[in-house]
């Protein structure tokens, strides 16, 4: 999250210029799942024939807001049965927002040595895009009848880390396990979020690995955005004038889990009639000092909220409400109404797409721990909600002709921490 300057303090310059009608904002929002793959081809480099790979792991996050159900996990090609499944991801098992599974691929070749393998793992699921295929690709071993370039643990998976923090590194090593001596080419963190990774290694290009030797790659997670993050390292090792190209997997969370929580404070204008949250301290020290052109005061409201991606949560988008619309700004819950908010009305301005985290109700109920939040709507040209946990301060609001919005028969919009 940034700081806003004073420019994001644009609903406190004025009463509104223009007046405005029919402005409709959803009653009810459904969640929508989204599937994140921390990659999308796997490359296995020179696998013996019948002697199985290290296990390849492709993680599978549910970057949306409502449950995401993997349906079928289908390896097809015609060197499909080079290549065997394993791991987590089970079908028809939900996956909750922000959690994730893992698929295992190992490569165990039937194919005569000398070849190239490739087959396509296709994942179908529930979310907007519900096929995503995955390339499956190596080279069966002309020479060798064991095992290769072994790594040890076999993938790198960090906890959940808070943005812009620096992890505890963990290590990986990689291992010349054949008789001969190979001659490194590449050892690098490539593609994806290589950026929120950093590696110190005491091997470097080109040098030569002999039997049993390892090379070492410490490395350290920084995520820049919440999330799920991954790359690859990338190494390349010579012999007998063939090359092998293997790619492990390296993958973290930004974010810390959700575990970091903000308070969300609450402000009135009584010039305006206006009502404003926020939890950013430089916009609070802002409002609190009287720095706007009519006067906020706080009103002694608030509620919890996550700072970032959390299981189970969704993110809270910002929007600022130019003159014509209410001078104001909405608080979207999930990427549902987010989105649709943003297709109805193009002329309002995405301030942040993830301003802040919190659940969604399912049919109205807030899951057991959670707070239920509800929202009001001014109905008046110039536009504005009030948010708030307290459900006798919304029903006052209603009797002054507010319109209750939300989810169920109690109208609940979101849920706290």
């Amino acid at each position: 999250m940034r700081n806003r300057t004073s420019s994001q303090f644009r609903a406190s310059f004025g009463v509104t210029a223009a007046l405005v009608a029919g402005l409709l904002w959803p009653a009810e929002v459904s969640g929508a799942p989204s599937a994140h793959f921390s990659r999308t081809s796997v490359l296995f480099g020179y696998v013996s024939r019948g002697v199985a790979s290290p296990v390849e792991p492709v993680f599978v996050t549910n970057a949306g807001d409502a449950d995401l159900v993997i349906a079928s996990l289908v390896i097809s090609g015609t060197q499909a049965g080079d290549f065997l499944l394993g791991g987590t991801c089970a079908p028809q098992t939900p996956l909750r927002p922000n959690d994730r599974c893992r698929i295992d691929v190992v490569m165990q070749p039937v194919t005569p040595p000398g070849r190239n393998v490739g087959a396509t793992l296709t994942v179908q699921s529930n979310a907007a895009s519900p096929s995503t295929d995955i390339a499956l690709s190596g080279h069966v071993d002309p020479v060798l009848t064991g095992p290769t370039i072994l790594p040890s643990p076999e993938w790198l998976d960090f906890a959940a880390q808070p943005v812009q923090s620096a992890s505890p590194p963990l290590t990986l090593l990689v291992t010349n396990a054949t008789p001969l001596t190979l001659s490194l080419q590449q050892f690098a963190l490539v593609g994806g979020d290589a950026g929120d990774f950093s590696m110190t290694s005491d091997c470097a290009p080109p040098q030569s690995v002999v039997r049993n030797q390892s090379c070492t790659a410490t490395i350290v997670f920084t995520p820049q955005v919440p999330g799920p993050r991954s790359t690859e390292l990338a190494v390349q090792m010579s012999y007998q004038s063939a090359d092998s190209f293997i790619r492990y997997s390296i993958t973290g969370f930004g974010g810390a889990g959700g575990a970091s929580k903000v308070t969300v404070a609450e402000y009135y204008n009584a010039a305006l009639d206006h009502y404003f949250i926020t939890w950013l301290p430089a916009e609070q020290q802002n409002l609190d000092a009287g720095n706007t052109p009519t006067r906020w005061n706080r009103t002694g409201q608030s509620f919890q909220a996550y700072l970032g991606a959390a299981a189970g949560a969704s993110p809270v988008c910002r929007f600022y409400l130019p003159p014509q619309f209410g001078d104001s700004h909405f608080f979207g819950r999930g990427i549902s109404e987010c989105n649709a908010t943003g297709q109805q009305y193009p002329a309002f301005m995405l301030e942040e797409p993830a301003f802040m985290h919190v659940v969604l109700p399912i049919a109205g109920m807030c899951p057991s721990g959670t707070t239920p939040v509800y929202r009001v709507f001014s109905n008046r040209p110039d536009a504005n909600h009030r948010y708030m946990v307290d459900r006798a301060i919304r029903d006052q609001m209603v009797g002054r002709g507010w319109l209750a919005e939300g989810d169920g028969p109690d109208l609940v919009v979101m849920c706290a921490p």
